[in-house]
C-alpha cells in the first residue's frame, strides 16, 4: 500500500472522525472526539479519497438526532402542603404547591380552586401570580418550564349546627397533599374525613390540630364535633349543606336563568337531589358528575326538580340548572323564579341579574335576601355573561324571594349604511361633453338599494359593485336603484366595498370655439357620506378663473386625509376597488350583465375640490373657461 494513497476500510473508518473534525468550522455537526490511540502511525502519510466515500462520511455526520419524547401531560402537582384555620364562618388556608411545568414550550394553564371561593394572594418567588377565573375555576398561567412554587391564601365557607361543626374544600390535585387544620377547644374530637387516610389530632395549648392525608381527588369534606365521655358509636344520617350561585338575564318577553349548586354532603352518601321550582319556569338542562337522568314532579300542586344520581355522592358536589320562564308584553312588575334547596340543613347564596335589552331595572322589597353591590358577586355569576350585571342579591334560607320592575324603553334607530368616501372624477372634452366615474366607498349592514339621483340629462353607462357589473333599475321617482352586498364582518368591524358609476351628459360647446361654461352636479345618494372628493379635467390648453369658481364643494390644491390609515380618499378608494371582489355577495349580481367596464380617458390638467360631511344635498361645480390661442 503506497504511502500516498490509502483507500482500505479499516483506514476510512479510523479516519471519519478527523475528516469530520475539519468539516466542523464550516458547518454545526457535533462529532465525538477521536483518539490519537484509534489512528495508525504513518508519519508523512498523505491521504487521498475519492468523493463518493468522503460523500459517505459527511452524511453519517449529518445522521438526524433521535426526536425527543414529550411529556405525557403539560404539569404536575408534585405535592400540596395546606394549612388551615377555623374563622368564625370561614375557614381560611394557606398553601404551598410545588407545580412542575413539563411542556417543553409555551403557556400552560394549571386549574387550582372553585372560582366560589375567596382567593386574598396567590404568589410566586414573592411575586404575584398570573392567575384568573376561567371555566369556574381559579387558574394559572405560567410559560416557565421545571419547578414553579406557588403560595395561595383563600377562604371557603364553614358550618356549624348542633354541635357539628364542618367545612368541605377541593384543593389542587397533587401526587401527595397534606392538610393541618386548627379549631378552637381543648376537648378532644369525633373527626369525619370521607376518603382521607392518616386522621389524627393533637391538642396545641387551647387548640386541637387537625392532620391528615388529602384525597387524590382533592375533594375533602372534614367534619369535627367534641367527644362526650363514655359516647356509644351512633350511625349518623347524611348532612347537607348548599350555596347557591344564581344567575338571571332579563330579556323582552323572556326570563333566562342558570342556577349553580354547590353542595356539602357530610356523613353519608346521596344518590338524589331535589329542587323547587317556581310556577312556568321550563327547565332545559340539568349537569352534574354522575347524573343518572332528571325529572320534574309536579304531585300535590307543587313543582320539584328531581336528579338522581348514578352513585352516592359525598364531599362536595356541584348541581347546574339552566332554565326560562316567559315574561308577558307590557310586564312591569315581577318575581325573579329562582330555584330553591331542597332537604338541607342550610342554604345560602347569591344572585346577580341582568339585561340584555333597553330596560331599566329595580328591585323591589325582597325576603330572605339582601342586596348588595355587584362587585360583591361571585366570579362565577359575573363571569358567565357578556352583558352588565345591574343589581346582586345575597340570600339565606331555602326560597328567596326578589320582586323586579322592569321598564321598557323604545329604541333609537342608528345608521345602518354609510358611504365612507365619494371619489369622483369627470373629464371635460373640448366640444363641452362631460364624462363622470363616481365611486362609493362604503358600509352596509341591511340596506338592499342604493337610491342614486343622477344629474338631470345624464345617461348612466356602466355600474358595478365590488368589482362586478349589477344591472340597476329605476324608481317611481326617477332615482337609480343600485343593489348593494352586505359587508362582510373583518376583526369585528364591517368591510369596505365599492360601488362605481359611470354616467355621461352634453354640454353646450364653447362660444366662439374658445369661451365655454362648466356646469355639473354630482349624483344625491339616499346615504351621508363622510367626505367627497371630485376631481375635474379640463382641455390642457384651458384657462380658468379661480374667482368665477362657485358651488357647494370648495377647491383645494390636495385633497384632505380622512381615512384612518391617512390616505387620501383617492387613495382609500383605488384600495377598496382592489379589495372588492371578495367582498361581493352572489345575490347582488344581475342576471345576464357582462361585465363590460367604461374607462376614463384621463387628459388635460385637473382641478380638485371637496366637501366633508355631506347629507341628503346637492353637490355642485360651476366656472367659465376660456381655450388659450
Amino acid at each position: 500500500m503506497s504511502r500516498s494513497l490509502c483507500s482500505s476500510a479499516s483506514l476510512r473508518a479510523a479516519l471519519t472522525g478527523a475528516a469530520l473534525g475539519l468539516l466542523l468550522p464550516l458547518s454545526p455537526l457535533v462529532v465525538a472526539p477521536v483518539q490519537a490511540a484509534d489512528l495508525p502511525t504513518l508519519p508523512g502519510a498523505v491521504v487521498s479519497l475519492p468523493w463518493q466515500d468522503f460523500r459517505q462520511l459527511v452524511q453519517a455526520g449529518l445522521a438526524p438526532a433521535q426526536p425527543e419524547d414529550p411529556a405525557p401531560q403539560d404539569f404536575a402537582i408534585g405535592r400540596a402542603a395546606v394549612t388551615g384555620r377555623l374563622e368564625g364562618e370561614s375557614a381560611v388556608f394557606a398553601a404551598k404547591l410545588r407545580i412542575d411545568v413539563l411542556k417543553a414550550k409555551g403557556w400552560v394553564e394549571v386549574p387550582l380552586l372553585p372560582a366560589s371561593y375567596g382567593l386574598r394572594s396567590a404568589k410566586s418567588g414573592g411575586q404575584d401570580a398570573v392567575v384568573t377565573v376561567r371555566n369556574g375555576w381559579f387558574v394559572l398561567f405560567t410559560n416557565k418550564r421545571g419547578p414553579v412554587d406557588l403560595e395561595l391564601e383563600f377562604a371557603a365557607p364553614a358550618f356549624e349546627k348542633a354541635g357539628q361543626n364542618s367545612v368541605s374544600v377541593q384543593l389542587p390535585r397533587a401526587g401527595a397533599a397534606t392538610l393541618d387544620f386548627v379549631v378552637p377547644g381543648s376537648a378532644p374530637l369525633e373527626l369525619s374525613a370521607p376518603g382521607a387516610t392518616q386522621l389524627r389530632e393533637v391538642a396545641r395549648g387551647n387548640e386541637r390540630q387537625i392532620s391528615l392525608l388529602v384525597p387524590p381527588s382533592g375533594n375533602l369534606s372534614l367534619s369535627w364535633r367534641a367527644k362526650v365521655q363514655g359516647e356509644e358509636a351512633i350511625a349518623q344520617d347524611p348532612r347537607v349543606y348548599a350555596e347557591q350561585q344564581t344567575l338571571i338575564g332579563v330579556a323582552e318577553g323572556l326570563l333566562t336563568g342558570t342556577t349553580t349548586v354547590n353542595y356539602s354532603i357530610l356523613h353519608k352518601g346521596i344518590n338524589q337531589l331535589r329542587l323547587s321550582l317556581p310556577a312556568d319556569v321550563t327547565v332545559l338542562e340539568v349537569n352534574g358528575q354522575g347524573l343518572r337522568g332528571w325529572t320534574v314532579d309536579e304531585k300535590g300542586g307543587a313543582r320539584v326538580l328531581v336528579a338522581d344520581l348514578n352513585f352516592a355522592a359525598l364531599g362536595s358536589y356541584g348541581l347546574k340548572v339552566q332554565f326560562e320562564r316567559p315574561l308577558p308584553l307590557g310586564s312591569t312588575a315581577v318575581e325573579l323564579p329562582l330555584p330553591g334547596v331542597l332537604g338541607v340543613e342550610r342554604a345560602k347564596g347569591w344572585v346577580g341579574v341582568d339585561a340584555r335589552s333597553n330596560l331599566e331595572l329595580a328591585a323591589g322589597a325582597a325576603k330572605e335576601a339582601q342586596p348588595v353591590d355587584v362587585r360583591e358577586l361571585p366570579a362565577a355569576i359575573t363571569g358567565q355573561t357578556d352583558f352588565p350585571v345591574l343589581l346582586g342579591f345575597r340570600t339565606r334560607g331555602a326560597a328567596p324571594s326578589i320582586p323586579l320592575d322592569i321598564r321598557q324603553y323604545p329604541e333609537v334607530d342608528m345608521l345602518v349604511t354609510i358611504i365612507d368616501q365619494l371619489a369622483a372624477t369627470t373629464v371635460l372634452t373640448p366640444d363641452g361633453r362631460r364624462m363622470t366615474q363616481v365611486v362609493y366607498a362604503m358600509r352596509n349592514n341591511r340596506a338592499q338599494y342604493l337610491r342614486v339621483k343622477l344629474p338631470e340629462g345624464a345617461t348612466p353607462w356602466s355600474t358595478f359593485v365590488g368589482g362586478r357589473a349589477v344591472k340597476p333599475a329605476r324608481a317611481e321617482d326617477g332615482r337609480v336603484l343600485v343593489p348593494l352586498a352586505r359587508s362582510q364582518a373583518a376583526g369585528g368591524e364591517l368591510a369596505r366595498f365599492a360601488v362605481e358609476i359611470v354616467y355621461v351628459e352634453d354640454g353646450d360647446p364653447p362660444a366662439g370655439g374658445k369661451r365655454g361654461r362648466f356646469d355639473a352636479a354630482l349624483p344625491i345618494a339616499d346615504v351621508p357620506a363622510t367626505a367627497v372628493a371630485w376631481s375635474v379635467f379640463v382641455p390642457a390648453e384651458a384657462k380658468v378663473k379661480e374667482r368665477k369658481i362657485v358651488g357647494s364643494l370648495r377647491r383645494v390644491e390636495a385633497f384632505t386625509a380622512v381615512d384612518a390609515g391617512g390616505v387620501t380618499v383617492r387613495e382609500a378608494n383605488a384600495m377598496v376597488q382592489q379589495q372588492a371582489a371578495a367582498t361581493f355577495a352572489a345575490e347582488a349580481q344581475g342576471k345576464g350583465v357582462q361585465p363590460v367596464r367604461v374607462s376614463l380617458p384621463l387628459d388635460g390638467k385637473p382641478i380638485y375640490f371637496e366637501k366633508l360631511l355631506v347629507l341628503d344635498e346637492a353637490l355642485t361645480v360651476g366656472f367659465d373657461w376660456t381655450l388659450k390661442n
